[in-house]
């Protein structure tokens, strides 16, 4: 198919696997910077959103990133972008560069970076929760109108050692975080639930282990979600320090807590989030496999035709 600015529905389900999740032909969707700019360095964790018609990106992305291991002054270089996109495929970024900059401040409790986007759209509010820090790692939110003019409400979490947060809300209104926390490695991923956007009870949070996997071993990455009344959650294994060999994995639940395995082998690669774009096709953003967190790491895209319940049914 010939390229363009943008596919139509019926054009994206004819680039579409039917068995499962084929990558684009013209990945990667969204690159670094040119050399100098605020997200030259590499990409990172990425989010998506739907609305009005208009697809909305939130990633983090290092201005500088080398090929050693990372330092404190690379990490402090981690800012969130923002991209649009009327397709899913075909993304710009946003002008006014970083939409959740480093806090400018002494003492700002954000000031070492800000990361590890998550973002839904409600009521005609973009709600962002993100990492951040000054040598430490915690939770913050922001919210936005028009997706591109944060409000930071700062930070509302004390866990000092976090990262990888995705959060979805129920059918009763009450929301569900999970995150990753590194004080508890190898089995550090968690869920805490809160009745509003930001105070959830981190002293309540539950371990959360995933039937049929193999322990001890990291399972993170975790994007969880609801539909037709039913939770899938995307998640992969990590290895430092690049994820050599990781794929998506995908795993259902009863209630958002107690989760089982249905296939690890959904994509190759990490951090994959699904955004359902129109009846019976859905997009996964992912980053390439063995590139979490290095240089030059970009963000691809993969489409799947089909029912989510039929893809987490077939035979793995």
């Amino acid at each position: 198919m010939p390229a363009q600015e943008s596919f139509t529905p019926e054009q994206l389900r004819q680039l579409a696997g039917r068995d499962g999740f084929r990558p684009f032909d013209g990945n990667p969707v969204l690159v670094p910077g040119d050399e100098g700019e605020w997200d030259a360095g590499a990409l990172g964790s990425m989010t998506v959103v739907k609305a009005g018609g208009v697809y909305h990106m939130y990633y983090e992305a290092w201005g500088v990133r080398t090929d050693a291991a990372w330092s404190l002054e690379e990490y402090s270089t981690l800012q969130i972008g923002h991209a649009t996109s009327p397709d899913g495929v075909h993304w710009t970024k946003d002008p006014a560069g970083p939409v959740i900059p480093r806090g400018a401040e002494d003492g700002a409790w954000d000031l070492g970076g800000t990361w590890d986007p998550f973002v839904i759209h409600e009521d005609g509010v973009f709600k962002m929760w993100h990492g951040g820090g000054n040598a430490v790692c915690d939770w913050g939110y922001a919210t936005s109108r028009d997706g591109s003019s944060f409000r930071k409400h700062g930070r509302i979490s004390d866990l000092g050692k976090v990262e990888d947060v995705h959060v979805a809300r129920d059918e009763g209104g009450r929301y569900h975080m999970y995150y990753w926390d590194r004080a508890h490695e190898p089995e550090g991923l968690f869920h805490a639930t809160s009745p509003d956007e930001t105070t959830f009870d981190f002293a309540a949070a539950e371990k959360v282990a995933i039937g049929g996997e193999g322990y001890p071993g990291m399972y993170k990455f975790t994007h969880v979600f609801m539909e037709d009344g039913k939770w899938y959650m995307l998640y992969g294994d990590f290895v430092r320090p690049h994820c050599a060999g990781s794929t998506v994995r995908l795993a259902t639940s009863p209630d958002g807590a107690e989760w089982t395995r249905v296939t690890g082998d959904l994509l190759e690669g990490h951090d994959g989030e699904i955004v359902r774009a129109a009846d019976r096709l859905y997009l996964m953003y992912h980053g390439p496999r063995g590139r979490f967190d290095a240089r030059d790491c970009d963000i691809r895209v993969a489409l799947y035709h089909g029912d989510l319940d039929a893809l987490a049914r077939r035979p793995h």
